[in-house]
């Protein structure tokens, strides 16, 4: 109750301070949709400044050649009409002829020719270059077809197409000799948003592409003519200006915090599954030292701990969104799983715990993150397993912080969400989990890591399933991993506006589930 008392003078506080200047209404009366932006951006582009913002951006303005329809739960023509798997490796693309770039140029083969070399060109540093080294090459084979060749059988070609490989103009970004700067200027796509400025102080204005008519069901053009995204980094900042009518959307930090602002009359709430998921894993090799956590005895009791059901409820507070019942959602593919996850028996985790001789408890240091949930996630699990006897201390770090750890070996326990790959494919999670270099590597199972490197060139669905089978439940019997709940995407907005929030995407919106009422 303190804490909430806190929190609401805090709100109250931030309000007075800034409420003089606020604007007064909302925008819709001005067809303009406000929305914050958490973190400084390089430019408009997924590709220099990969982060869950940018990922929404570039969906506004730029358009991939497919798109997955998060409804029907199938791939759908974007800027290709069609496409057919040649081979194993092969894909080819006959494109859209009647598509032009915001600034009017026809849209052809040499954009994508353009955007996948340079994405692939070992010259260029990207941080998630990895996404596209499955790719050999990319032929033009006429004005508007294109085969993407991969260098061996690539189960996920198609998803990664869907997601994140947003094509650029080869007549714009590819004569930029500096290419952020062009991204943060006036970059154009193809999709719905046209850029018209993009200012540090002011922040990113957006307007209707009035020429967008190829997105079809997955990717419809919203009704909202305009958006303008603030520079906003400081939270209470963020949350004072939406409570004076300042945004008209907000990224909500925690539930309890979107559940304090929709008492005001006007905002709702919107909360959606999308791909991420929060989840715990375990130091099975033993590379910080805690011998207690390299016997399956214990690792299981740990699990047995720690109360999912009370997670969900702090996650969702009784909203009907599901948890996902291995390391993976039953959506995406190659998802496949028979053993069921450990269940809450504390009296069976302290027999576990004596069986492997801690009947009085051991250490346990568990890694987190500075922000929330992850962090209210970890203490939660910290109470509970105090209540076995495992002494638990948390500690939270930002983000490079614990990357250092991890490649360094001292992250005993790890209490986290993660984005579950931001796709309908386990290709994200097997790839971050445990097809992982040494320096990631926590669990030490070599028949693990190799089952999920073969599960990733494996072309026929149901073989990989039958893999995905044999790696989740591995991964389930032998607590190296499990999940805790689901990590659900969560906003705030003005009544007037309707959100669809729990896209797959790593902002979970996406641009055309934000309408005018």
């Amino acid at each position: 109750m303190k804490f909430m008392t806190f929190r609401k003078q805090a709100l109250i506080s931030a309000v007075l301070a800034i409420g003089v200047a606020a604007p007064a209404l909302a925008q819709k009366s001005k067809d303009t949709l406000r929305m914050a932006i958490d973190a400084p951006i390089q430019g408009l582009s997924y590709y220099l400044d990969p982060q869950s913002e940018s990922a929404f951006q570039i969906e506004t303005i730029y358009d991939n050649l497919i798109v997955f329809n998060e409804k029907t739960l199938k791939f759908e023509p974007l800027l290709a009409k069609s496409w057919k798997q040649v081979d194993a490796n092969t894909l080819e693309f006959q494109l859209r002829d009647d598509v032009k770039w915001h600034d009017g140029e026809k849209f052809d083969a040499d954009d994508v020719v353009h955007t996948l070399n340079w994405v692939i060109d070992p010259k260029v540093q990207l941080r998630f270059k990895g996404n596209w080294e499955f790719i050999e090459k990319v032929e033009k084979t006429g004005p508007y077809t294109v085969r993407v060749i991969s260098k061996t059988p690539t189960p996920y070609a198609l998803t990664r197409m869907a997601y994140l490989t947003s094509m650029e103009a080869e007549h714009a970004h590819g004569k930029a000799e500096d290419k952020v700067a062009y991204s943060a200027a006036k970059p154009v796509g193809t999709s719905m948003y046209k850029v018209v400025e993009i200012d540090r102080n002011k922040g990113i204005f957006l307007e209707r592409n009035k020429d967008f008519n190829h997105g079809g069901p997955a990717k419809t053009a919203t009704n909202i003519g305009k958006l303008h995204m603030l520079f906003m980094p400081d939270a209470g900042t963020r949350t004072a200006q939406f409570l004076v009518r300042g945004l008209d959307m907000l990224r909500a930090p925690s539930l309890s915090n979107a559940e304090d602002l929709a008492k005001t009359p006007g905002v709702e709430i919107a909360m959606g599954q999308g791909t991420s998921l929060a989840y715990m894993a375990i130091d099975a090799k033993g590379r910080t030292g805690n011998k207690p956590l390299t016997d399956v005895r214990v690792r299981r009791a740990l699990m047995m701990a720690v109360n999912r059901d009370d997670i969900h409820a702090f996650l969702t507070n009784g909203r009907n969104i599901p948890s996902p019942k291995a390391m993976c959602w039953d959506f995406q593919a190659g998802c496949a799983y028979t053993k069921p996850l450990y269940p809450f028996d504390p009296a069976g985790a302290k027999k576990l715990l004596a069986e492997a001789g801690y009947r009085d408890g051991f250490d346990l240091e568990i890694t987190t993150f500075q922000r929330d949930p992850p962090n209210s996630i970890a203490q939660i699990a910290a109470n509970q397993l105090r209540a076995i006897g495992v002494r638990t201390s948390v500690q939270g770090y930002p983000t490079n912080t614990y990357a250092k750890r991890q490649a360094d070996g001292k992250i005993q326990m790890m209490v986290a969400t993660a984005t579950g790959g931001a796709n309908p494919d386990v290709q994200g999670t097997i790839e971050f989990i445990f097809a992982v270099p040494p320096s990631r590597d926590y669990s030490g199972d070599a028949e693990l890591n190799a089952l999920a490197a073969k599960t990733l060139t494996i072309m026929d669905p149901e073989e990989r399933k039958a893999l995905g089978r044999q790696i989740f439940d591995r991964a389930t019997e032998m607590a190296y991993f499990t999940p805790l709940g689901p990590s659900p995407g969560l906003y705030v907005h003005s009544s007037e506006v309707s959100v669809d929030a729990g896209a797959y995407n790593a902002y979970g919106v996406n641009p055309q589930g934000i309408r005018w009422k």
